[in-house]
C-alpha cells in the first residue's frame, strides 16, 4: 500500500491519521461500484443482498481480530457502540476512569448513571492506577488503548496482571486510535470488551466500526448477543460503511498487516528518537518501554500555523500539536516534519525545549 494508492499523500506531508484516516483509491472504487449498483440495478436488491452478507462480513472480522463471528459486532462508530454496550450492563457498578480521556467514553459512563472515579493523565498511568485499585473497589476500568492526546499506550501485559490480581474487573477498552495501528487478538487480550471507530488507523472511511465482547463478559451480565446484534442491525444499517470497513479489513490482510504494522513501528521509533533529541517531546515519552506512533510537540498554536504553512497537516490537542505517523508514511515525511521543527526553533529561540 504505496503512495500512490493515497492520492492526497501526494499532494502533502500528511501526519493526521489520528485525526482522520486516509482512504484508498482502491476503496473509493470499491465504494463507487457499491453506489453504481445501487443506482443502476440494486434498489431493493442492494438491501436484500447487504443483510445476507452480514454473517460473512462478521467472519472476516472475528477473523482479523481474533475472536468468535457471535461476539462482534459492526457499528456505526465508537461513540454509540459504548453507549449500547454499557446501557446493557447493571447499574449499581463503580468505573474508574481517567480524566482527560476521550470525552464519548467518559460521558458514557456519566450518562449511564454509574458510580465513578477518576484519575489524572500522567506518565505512569499503569502505577497511578494500580494504587487506585488498591486504594478503592472498582468494578470497571475503562480506558483508551492509546490516549489521544499525548499518544501514551497502556501496556496490555500490565493489563493482563491487573486482570489476574481482581478477577472480577471488568476491562473496557477504546480502541479508536489502536485498532489498524497495531497487532491485535481480542481473546488473547486482558480486556473483557473493545470498541473502536474505522475512520482513523483501519482507513475504512466514516460512519463504521467494531465492538468485541468476551465470553466472560457475556455470562457475568447475563448477555443475550442475537439481542445486542438487532441492537445494531434492525431495521436498516448504513450498508456502504459497514461494506467498507470490511472492504478496508480485506486489504490490511492482503497486504500483510504485520509487515505494515513493522513499517510503521520502525519509522515512529525513529520518529521518537529525533523528535526527542530536538526537545519537542516531554521526557516522559522516551522513559516509557512502548510508545505509539501519536506524538504531541511542544509549541502550541504558533508551531500548528508554522507546520500549515510548510504544507504539513497536523492538529492542535491541548496545548501541543499531534503529529501521527501510519504505514502510508516514509521516512521521507519525517525528514520534512523534522526540517520545519528545527528551522521553527530557530526562529523562537525564545521558547523553551528543553
Amino acid at each position: 500500500m504505496t503512495k500512490e494508492n493515497f492520492p492526497l499523500l501526494t499532494k502533502t506531508t500528511y501526519l493526521n491519521t489520528a485525526y482522520v484516516g486516509l482512504i484508498s483509491s482502491r476503496l473509493a472504487e470499491f465504494r463507487r461500484s457499491s453506489e453504481e449498483f445501487y443506482l443502476f440495478k440494486g434498489g431493493d436488491k442492494y438491501k436484500v443482498q447487504a443483510y445476507d452478507e452480514l454473517v460473512s462480513i462478521h467472519q472476516n472480522f472475528a477473523s482479523f481480530f481474533g475472536l468468535t463471528p457471535n461476539r462482534c459486532f459492526g457499528i456505526p462508530n465508537f461513540s454509540l457502540g459504548i453507549r449500547v454496550a454499557l446501557s446493557l450492563f447493571p447499574r449499581n457498578l463503580k468505573v474508574l476512569f481517567i480524566e482527560e480521556d476521550y470525552p464519548s467514553l467518559t460521558n458514557a459512563v456519566k450518562e449511564q448513571g454509574f458510580d465513578f472515579i477518576t484519575i489524572p493523565m500522567q506518565p505512569k498511568l499503569e502505577k497511578a492506577i494500580e494504587k487506585k485499585l488498591k486504594e478503592e473497589s472498582v468494578d470497571i476500568l475503562a480506558l483508551s488503548i492509546v490516549q489521544y492526546t499525548t499518544g501514551l499506550l497502556i501496556d496490555q501485559e500490565f493489563l493482563k496482571k491487573i486482570r489476574e490480581t481482581y478477577p472480577d474487573l471488568v476491562i473496557i477498552g477504546d480502541a479508536t486510535q489502536f485498532l489498524g495501528a497495531h497487532e491485535f487478538q481480542f481473546d488473547e487480550s486482558p480486556f473483557h470488551l473493545v470498541a473502536g471507530s474505522g475512520y482513523k488507523w483501519v482507513l475504512a472511511g466514516f460512519g463504521n466500526g467494531i465492538l468485541m465482547i468476551s465470553e466472560l463478559l457475556l455470562k457475568k451480565f447475563e448477555l443475550n448477543t442475537e439481542l445486542i446484534r438487532e441492537r445494531f442491525f434492525q431495521g436498516h444499517f448504513n450498508i456502504l460503511a459497514l461494506t467498507s470497513l470490511n472492504f478496508a479489513i480485506q486489504q490490511l490482510q492482503k497486504h500483510n498487516f504485520k509487515q505494515l504494522v513493522q513499517k510503521k513501528e520502525d519509522l515512529s521509533q525513529t520518529a521518537k528518537i529525533e523528535l526527542s533529541d530536538l526537545g519537542f517531546l516531554a521526557p516522559w515519552v522516551s522513559e516509557r518501554k512502548n510508545h505509539s506512533s501519536i506524538f504531541s510537540l511542544k509549541g502550541g498554536e504558533p508551531l500548528f500555523h508554522f507546520l500549515q504553512e510548510k504544507n504539513i497537516r497536523a492538529v492542535v490537542r491541548g496545548t501541543g500539536v499531534r503529529v501521527s505517523f501510519h504505514f502510508y508514511n516514509t521516512y521521507q515525511d519525517l525528514e520534512k516534519l523534522l526540517t520545519a521543527l528545527k528551522e521553527f526553533k530557530s526562529l523562537n529561540s525564545h521558547l523553551s525545549f528543553n
